[in-house]
């Protein structure tokens, strides 16, 4: 419906107490968003905005500045923006969480048609009901929330990436020496947040599925590869070497391959004294070290298309209401949330020229609807290609936060 009726609708139907709306975004590796030369035109709690004030306006709250995920992250969600000729104000809140309420609060107060979040903890949720009873929908990228005043999330499914990780890994046991021996699994883990903990959870709950396979230690790190270095540097000096290393993030395994080499203990695969290492994430530094043999595998995410699914979701909202929204049980296609390739200067190539997120499966968790996309499994044979984000922004983006 139009922007103008949709608000007058909101407004009638909240009265009589007969619908409630809603949306947010977010991220789970602890990468936000920002400035700092990765983040585009922003730091200190502003990015700028991206759009050139002939659209609809949409706020964006994101998380910090810095690294290469969050790089791709931000800047594509800025370009698309841009393309769209959205009036966006990008805010970041660098992990603060009383910041992020203050940005949707104000977002609410100047009266915005859309918000797009990357929610940082439970603690925002009460900011995200308000902007529903603001009549403001508020959809969320890689970090779900857990109101069900959210309209949708979008991300991947981070439980079925860490059961993929221990999939990999089994396979590469298999490959090894026939998968029938006994095997000591390490797992460095992230915080415990709403994504570390669905990646702990499908890795582990697979590999109990299987007789010959311990997991031995798990070591909280906190996303940064100097933390998981320092944590698995510590336990591996103090124990027996074991036969695989799941890390749950890019920056965790990036930290757990730097303590192996420190003991040298570092052997690509095929050779004996191997360690198989699985992660969520590639990326720019975690690229060579699959080609090399010395990471199995990564399952990565569509990242550069989080932003825009759920801006463009946002922008159908504002235009068509309630009824554009995805609903549990559907399967989204390119031919339902277009994302138009688009030639960017900054990265010298077209963007979003392959739909590599879809399609997308729609299930209903925390009382909204997530709207999961496809995952990418990274291995030697296909690390180089073209279309993967620590690919696109690999050569001027750092990859550590």
């Amino acid at each position: 419906m139009p922007q103008v009726n949709r608000r007058e609708y909101i407004a009638a139907v909240t009265a009589f107490g007969a619908l409630g709306v809603a949306g947010c975004l977010g991220d789970e590796n602890g990468d936000g968003n920002g400035g700092n030369g990765n983040g585009g035109n922003g730091g200190n709690g502003n990015g700028g905005n991206g759009g050139n004030g002939d659209g609809p306006r949409i706020g964006v709250s994101q998380h910090i500045s810095g690294g290469a995920w969050v790089a791709a992250f931000f800047e594509a969600g800025q370009w698309y923006a841009e393309e769209q000729g959205v009036d966006v104000d990008i805010r970041i809140h660098d992990d603060d969480t009383a910041e992020q309420i203050q940005h949707i609060q104000q977002f609410i107060a100047e009266d915005f048609d859309g918000i797009v979040a990357a929610p940082f903890d439970e603690a925002v949720d009460s900011a995200i009901e308000d902007a529903e009873e603001a009549g403001i929908p508020v959809f969320c990228a890689n970090d779900p929330g857990t109101t069900d005043a959210i309209t949708t999330y979008t991300g991947f499914d981070n439980y079925l990436a860490g059961e993929e990780c221990a999939n990999l890994m089994l396979e590469a046991f298999e490959e090894q020496d026939g998968g029938d021996g006994d095997y000591e699994v390490l797992h460095v883990r992230g915080p415990f947040t709403q994504a570390g903990n669905a990646r702990t959870d499908g890795f582990i709950d697979r590999m109990d599925e299987e007789d010959n396979v311990e997991v031995v230690a798990e070591l909280e790190s906190e996303w940064t590869a100097e933390s998981a270095q320092s944590v698995a540097l510590d336990w591996l000096s103090a124990n027996d070497t074991p036969d695989g290393i799941y890390s749950s993030n890019m920056t965790s395994g990036y930290g757990t391959h730097r303590a192996l080499e420190q003991l040298d203990q570092s052997v690509p695969f095929g050779e004996d004294g191997h360690i198989v290492l699985t992660q969520p994430d590639g990326g720019p530094q975690i690229h060579p070290l699959i080609e090399d043999g010395y990471i199995y595998a990564a399952v990565d995410q569509p990242n550069y298309f989080y932003v825009p699914l759920a801006m463009r979701q946002c922008l159908d909202y504002i235009e068509d209401g309630e009824d554009s929204v995805p609903e549990p049980g559907d399967e989204v296609t390119e031919d339902d949330i277009v994302i138009e390739p688009t030639y960017i200067d900054e990265i010298g190539q077209e963007l979003w020229s392959e739909p590599i997120w879809a399609p997308a499966m729609v299930e209903e968790r925390d009382g909204h609807p997530h709207v999961l996309t496809q995952a990418i499994t990274i291995t030697q044979d296909n690390v180089n290609d073209d279309q993967l984000w620590g690919n696109i922004w690999g050569e001027d983006a750092e990859a550590e936060q």
